[in-house]
């Protein structure tokens, strides 16, 4: 939303295309290693893609509404419902470890939380980017509560929120098309530069801890790459709507959420199949999961699921929620089955293929 509280389709596009291009890259992200083609697709598309998406969930941090309990409380829930999901199926490496793409969740959270602190501080960007930086000289910070991910793109999230704080709307793409353009030739001259001594499918770059200190210096690079997509895709996205572009970046949310165990699914069966197929198999998938999962009948849905969560939660709920309390029992029922076969098995039951019962229902 705008700062009018009118729906922009600006912002949507934005979030449409780069949520397709995240669609497309999970696709291909396990099939790296044998094209390089493929390995330079899914290391472009890496290099911004969560940059620029932090950029714009900063730019909506502001309002009240995002600072809600209820909103905490709604992704909160929805962190709980999708993790524990696949922690059953898949196993936990860590019950304080988000799997796959699910830190966002709470990493949204603590942004919402603290930013608004954080942005009185007159140097908080500057400070950030260099915090960014020096996480990677310390192991201990890893993926534990999505520590490592948290500090790696704040920075973003902090220039988002400090843009939106100024009251600075979108511009006008056609004034500001120059330096569009100027932003994606800076951008793809740093990212040929960077490839040329760096290894960006090494996510040490991104948010782990360095293997060399020389990486800082990788990681310093993918933080200006990143910084030129956001004026890039400041500059050149269209304020009008783009087919199901917009649609897809108005319902993000669950394609986000829902799309990563098709994704994982859909690598296992293209491993033998020649790159160019895969490729073009890829973008068909892309777009199928994202009018399935990103289409407005379905958010309809799910919108007023997470929200009556998040009523029941904070205790605003005005029915029963027999739906949410229903996902509430079964996921405790989950937990305690885990717990019991653990005990009666001797398994450790963060490993999911020790789990008889798991085991045999991923038989079937």
């Amino acid at each position: 939303m705008t700062h009018s509280n009118q729906r922009s389709a600006y912002w949507d596009n934005i979030k449409g295309i780069l949520m397709l291009l995240t669609v497309f890259a999970h696709c291909l992200y396990a099939l790296q290693g044998g094209s390089r083609s493929i390995d330079l697709i899914v290391d472009r598309i890496y290099m911004f893609h969560m940059p620029v998406f932090v950029f714009v969930s900063g730019y909506f941090g502001t309002g009240a509404r995002a600072q809600s309990a209820k909103a905490l409380f709604r992704m909160g829930f929805l962190y709980l419902l999708f993790q524990s999901a696949s922690g059953f199926y898949y196993g936990f490496s860590s019950l304080l470890t988000p799997l796959y793409s699910f830190w966002y969740l709470p990493a949204i959270i603590v942004w919402r939380l603290t930013a608004r602190y954080f942005s009185r501080y007159r140097y908080i960007l500057p400070i950030l980017l260099i915090i960014s930086i020096l996480i990677g000289f310390f192991p201990s910070i890893d993926n534990t509560f999505a520590v490592a991910r948290i500090l790696a793109f704040y920075p973003y999230y902090m220039v988002g929120y400090l843009l939106a704080e100024k009251q600075h709307d979108h511009p006008q793409p056609k004034k500001q098309l120059p330096l569009g353009i100027l932003a994606i030739v800076l951008m793809c001259t740093l990212s040929q530069l960077s490839d040329s001594y760096f290894d960006y499918s090494d996510k040490a770059l991104v948010m782990r801890a360095y293997t060399d200190p020389i990486e800082a210096l990788g990681r310093l690079l993918l933080i200006l790459i990143a910084l030129s997509a956001i004026l890039a895709f400041r500059f050149l996205i269209p304020d009008r709507r783009i087919l199901q572009i917009t649609m897809f970046g108005r319902n993000s949310l669950w394609i986000f959420l829902f799309h990563r165990p098709f994704t994982l699914l859909l690598s296992k069966r293209m491993l033998l199949l020649d790159d160019h197929l895969q490729i073009g198999i890829a973008v068909f998938a892309a777009l199928l999961l994202c009018l399935i999962f990103g289409n407005d009948a379905l958010a309809r849905i799910l919108n007023r699921y997470a929200d009556s969560a998040a009523e029941l939660l904070t205790g605003e709920a005005d029915s029963k929620c027999i739906a949410v309390k229903i996902t509430l029992s079964l996921i405790a029922a989950g937990y305690l089955l885990i717990l019991i076969s653990a005990v009666c098995f001797q398994y450790n039951p963060l490993e999911a293929s020790g789990n008889p019962f798991l085991a045999a229902f991923r038989k079937t």
